[in-house]
């Protein structure tokens, strides 16, 4: 947990239309980055109150936890980029950022770099039997463009990672006992790092962007996620694995974070997996 480097977790890419069911989306988060290369049409995003227009030959990024919607053009042909990452027990490097539409000095090592992530992935994906050195290439193309997508988050907004005082560590340990919705346990939190409720709140916020009810919140929805696409358990065994009373607890919960219902949520997943033309060129 104290590694000052990053751990990533790709996540679902392809190079395709926009499936229908994605075109327009309000009001969603979720735990993951995702970046957008326009190879056609257009996207409108929104966030908090602020509102960006990407067209062709644009990069959009977009980090995890922050409320947006977007709207693209019928036509959207995309590159899509998502990944998880966990550093240093949070779910994204501090600070969280708006989404933000990039074309910068970058722009064309990012396109080279995720075409061949997407390359690497089609043949992949094609075969169910991967050698170490097949994860080996995917680890490695992963690399590079995460290579290139730092630069340009340090381009545009300057972006380094502090070391982060050892009580929020602390913090984060004790959070991260239980994985579910349940109450920050403030007691036991003082009792371990030595500060009042105000004060745990206080660091902690100026050090994450987040407070601890937030943070929890964001590793319930994280697990949330794992469980469903795991398709190990059903929607009551996720909800009682997480500490929610029932079923429709959960999925009004989630449908809070993401404006889909669980099972929504799932299937749109498992459609931009199945449907997109992994790798394919634009016209």
């Amino acid at each position: 947990m104290n590694s000052t480097h990053p751990f990533y977790e790709l996540g679902v890419i392809y190079d395709d239309r926009v499936i229908p069911e994605f075109l327009n989306q309000n009001a969603y988060t979720g735990v993951s980055y995702v970046s957008w290369y326009m190879r056609r049409g257009e996207v409108e995003v929104t966030s908090a109150g602020k509102r960006l227009r990407a067209r062709k030959g644009d990069w959009v990024f977009k980090d995890p936890l922050t409320v947006k919607s977007h709207r693209f053009s019928c036509d959207a042909q995309i590159v899509s980029i998502r990944f998880r990452m966990d550093w240093q027990g949070l779910h994204f490097l501090p600070p969280l950022r708006e989404p933000c539409i990039y074309s910068g000095a970058q722009k064309e090592q990012l396109l080279d770099a995720a075409e061949a992530l997407c390359q690497v992935s089609k043949q992949d994906f094609a075969n169910a039997t991967m050698m170490l050195s097949d994860h080996a290439q995917l680890s490695a193309r992963l690399a590079d463009w995460l290579h290139y997508w730092h630069l340009a988050r340090e381009e545009s907004y300057a972006d380094t990672a502090y070391p982060m005082n050892r009580r929020i560590y602390e913090i984060i340990s004790v959070l991260g006992e239980d994985i579910g919705i349940s109450p920050v346990d403030y007691s036991k939190l003082s009792r371990v790092v030595g500060l009042s409720r105000a004060q745990i709140n206080r660091i902690f916020k100026q050090s994450t962007d987040l407070t601890p009810k937030q943070w929890k919140e964001a590793s319930c929805l994280k697990s949330a996620e794992q469980l469903l696409r795991s398709d190990l358990l059903s929607i009551k065994e996720i909800a009682a694995q997480l500490g929610f009373s029932d079923g429709s607890h959960f999925t009004k919960w989630f449908r809070g974070k993401m404006n889909q219902t669980p099972s929504q949520w799932l299937r749109m997943q498992r459609r931009q997996e199945s449907s997109s033309e992994w790798y394919k060129a634009p016209n």
